[in-house]
């Protein structure tokens, strides 16, 4: 016969190792915020990942937006991930908040095209992933869209920024002093007041993602008359975790995570692609006109940023990041 101490000591260390493994496969749950549209490419994207996340770790980790993480800007965001927010999904000024150098994948006239973005963008993500690494854990990069101009009067050459008013996102300098070298008069502003500032006049233009202004447009039509018929910059989306909260998930699942992270953000660039194309139909549509091409447009707006890129812009960015997307533009435009 077994001594009762000897069952009581036998029941104890079972019930250690039960409390172990419940341990181990504790629920982590991630708090995310995000300032894109509702119902938009992004956000329905960020849904996906957390049913992904879900069935990926089998209900171990989880990702929520709460109700009560609401935000204002991308700095709202950051400041909130220091208090409590676990990660976020940046757009290009979100990330360049955390790091400033990502601005360059965004100024106007650098990349031309989606072949371009994307080796660009291969190029330049294990560099951000490292620059970031000890604070922040970078699932992914990718392309979100792109921007045009959006005006009272059309912005053919670069001629036509002279004296003109554009609204630049606040936290924008580089991109202020690129414009001011052309001409233009930057206003501060962000998206909560492009509206009072196209009211009160205080503005002649301003640059956005087409799905953007489709999705405002019965406020701002009337306001703005006119579409840029080119592509002035891309912008980037990036899936970011604090570094603390990522290394609470068992590291054994992270790999299958962040490539979750990376098939979802591909579907994310597929579909944005196709609703641009819609919401640039639909504008146009409904009162918001464009211009024909000028022939010899494309060659002077590429004049303007040579001059640019080779002083101005080249003091505005560290080497390692503009060595790392002009060697990559330089491979692509080569194969052409």
């Amino acid at each position: 016969m077994i001594p009762q101490s000897r069952t009581r000591a036998f029941a104890l260390a079972c019930i250690l190792v039960a409390l172990a493994f419940a341990s181990a496969a504790e629920t982590v749950t991630l708090r995310m915020a995000a300032y894109v549209p509702a119902n938009s490419p992004w956000d329905i994207g960020l849904k996906r990942l957390a049913s992904e996340f879900d069935r990926i770790s089998g209900g171990t980790v989880r990702i929520t937006f709460p109700q009560s993480v609401r935000v204002s800007n991308e700095n709202d965001i950051i400041q909130k991930m220091k208090l409590g927010v676990d990660g976020a999904l940046f757009t290009t000024y979100g990330i360049a908040e955390i790091y400033p150098d990502t601005m360059a994948l965004s100024m106007p006239w650098l990349i031309h095209n989606d072949k371009e973005l994307d080796a660009v963008l291969q190029a330049v993500e294990p560099l951000i992933r490292t620059k970031l690494e000890e604070r922040y854990a970078v699932l992914v990069v990718s392309k979100g869209g792109w921007v045009r101009y959006f005006s009272k009067r059309p912005i053919v050459y670069p001629e036509d920024f002279d004296g003109l008013r554009m609204s630049v996102n606040v936290n924008d300098d580089k991109l202020m002093r690129l414009l001011q070298s052309v001409g233009a008069r930057p206003v501060k502003g962000d998206m909560s007041g492009l509206l009072l500032q196209l009211n009160s006049n205080a503005v002649d233009a301003f640059y956005l993602s087409p799905v953007f202004v489709a999705s405002l447009w019965s406020q701002y039509k009337g306001k703005i008359s006119w579409m840029s018929p080119f592509r002035v910059s891309p912008f980037i989306g990036a899936i970011v975790f604090n570094r603390s909260s990522w290394d609470r998930i068992p590291e054994a699942l992270r790999p299958k995570l962040e490539e979750a992270a990376h098939t979802l953000a591909a579907k994310m660039r597929e579909e944005s692609e196709k609703i641009e194309g819609e919401a640039i139909d639909a504008l146009l549509k409904d009162g918001l006109r464009t211009w024909a091409y000028p022939a010899d447009a494309e060659a002077r707006w590429n004049t303007v940023y040579s001059q640019k890129g080779a002083g101005l812009v080249a003091s505005m960015f560290s080497a390692d990041m503009l060595d790392v997307i002009n060697t990559a533009l330089a491979k692509v435009r080569k194969s052409k």
